[in-house]
This record gives C-alpha cells, sequence and structure tokens, in this order.
C-alpha cells in the first residue's frame, strides 16, 4: 500500500498487525519532503507525545503536511486530549493512525477516522493464546512464548505491560470462540485491566492465570 491509494481523508485509521512496516513504508515516501511531517512510532503513545501532537497540529505552516502515528496502544488521557484536533483538522493537515490494537482505541476517536482496512490474518499472539491453552497449568510457564513475553522490553527498556496486556487481551478472544466458561472470561477481563497497573507484576499475573485456566484443545 502506498500513500497514493488512501482515500481522501484527513484523519485515516490502518489496522494491522504489521503496523510499524507499513508505517516506515509510509514514512519513507514523505521524509524528504520540504514539510514538517512528523512520524511517531511507539509501543505506547502516552500524555507527552499527545502534547507534542497537538503543538505540531496548530503549529502554522503554509502548506500539507502530514502526521503518521504507528502504535500498539494509546493512554486514555492522551486519547481524550488529542480529540479536538482529529475531530477539528485544519486545512492543509493529515493524520494517519496505524495500529495493530484497534481495541486500545475509545469509540469517541474511532468514530472520527475513517477506517480504511483490517488485517483478518492470525497474529503470533493469537497462535501463542491458542497454544498456551492447550498446555497442561503446570507447563504453561516454561513455554518459549511465555518466557519471550515476560522478558520483552519496552522502548524505554522497562517491563513490557502492554506486550502482557496484548497477550490476555488474545487469551479472552480465544476463550470466547471456544465457550469459556463466564466467570473465567470475566477474571481474565480484570487480569488485562489489572495488567496495565503500574505496580502490576506481569510474571505474578501470567501464572495466576496459567494456574486458574483450564486446558483446551
Amino acid at each position: 500500500m502506498k500513500l497514493k491509494d488512501l482515500p481522501n481523508s484527513q484523519v485515516i485509521l490502518i489496522v494491522d498487525d504489521a503496523r510499524q512496516d507499513l508505517a516506515e513504508n509510509f514514512w519513507s515516501e514523505i521524509k524528504n519532503e520540504h514539510s514538517p511531517n512528523i512520524f511517531i512510532n511507539k509501543t505506547v503513545v502516552d500524555m507527552d507525545t499527545g502534547r507534542n501532537i497537538i503543538s505540531w497540529a496548530n503549529t502554522p505552516f503554509n502548506g500539507n503536511k502530514t502526521c503518521i502515528i504507528s502504535f500498539h496502544t494509546i493512554t486514555l488521557p492522551t486519547q481524550n486530549s488529542l480529540l479536538k484536533v482529529l475531530e477539528e483538522v485544519k486545512n492543509g493537515i493529515g493524520f494517519i493512525l496505524i495500529t495493530s490494537n484497534e481495541e486500545a482505541l475509545i469509540p469517541t476517536v474511532l468514530s472520527r477516522l475513517h477506517k480504511i482496512k483490517k488485517q483478518e490474518s492470525r497474529s503470533k499472539n493469537q497462535e501463542d493464546a491458542q497454544k498456551f491453552f492447550e498446555t497442561k497449568s503446570t507447563e504453561r510457564m516454561k513455554l518459549k512464548s511465555v518466557v519471550g513475553l515476560l522478558n520483552q522490553e519496552d522502548e524505554e527498556g522497562r517491563k513490557d505491560r502492554e506486550a502482557v496486556k496484548s497477550f490476555i487481551s488474545d487469551l479472552i478472544k480465544f476463550g470466547r470462540e471456544n465457550n469459556l466458561e463466564s466467570k473465567k472470561l470475566i477474571k481474565l477481563i480484570e487480569m488485562e485491566n489489572y495488567a496495565g497497573d503500574p505496580s502490576a507484576s506481569g510474571k505474578t499475573i501470567v501464572e495466576f492465570i496459567s494456574l486458574y485456566l483450564p486446558v483446551i484443545r
């Protein structure tokens, strides 16, 4: 996909498992233009980044400029802060949001975006979720995917809470598709929410889930 293939809209959302590669390709097309285009590629778009986007959008420029934002998730306060610039986009400004996790966006933000693509192929995390369910509870923490997940760091060198949340989200999807009992689904949702807490231990959460969930083959 090329930028020229995108629809004529100032605020576009693309949902794709390969969001980083797609964003890099878009950026390569415009990075050398004589415009103050910007490229943001983050696992988590935080409030500081949101302020920078707002400042960029409000800085006058006699011409066209584009902001490409590639992310897995974006904090709720940041989304709320961006509502106005996404709803009342000034002439000459374009936003292209690319994410691998549409569920991270709140409805009020989604309603302002022109969604043009949804990648339906199974993600690696979905495959890992199935393997997790198929494995005995006492063996789950030894799975290569789980070991890698718990050792994963975000872009700032911290334990990647968002990766744990994403993995639990895929467990929830798999559980729903395979008729996991409702009380266990509710507990998974609670664990997904708790995983984003700065005080949460990803390892402790995954250990609990490993012992709590039944085997589904």
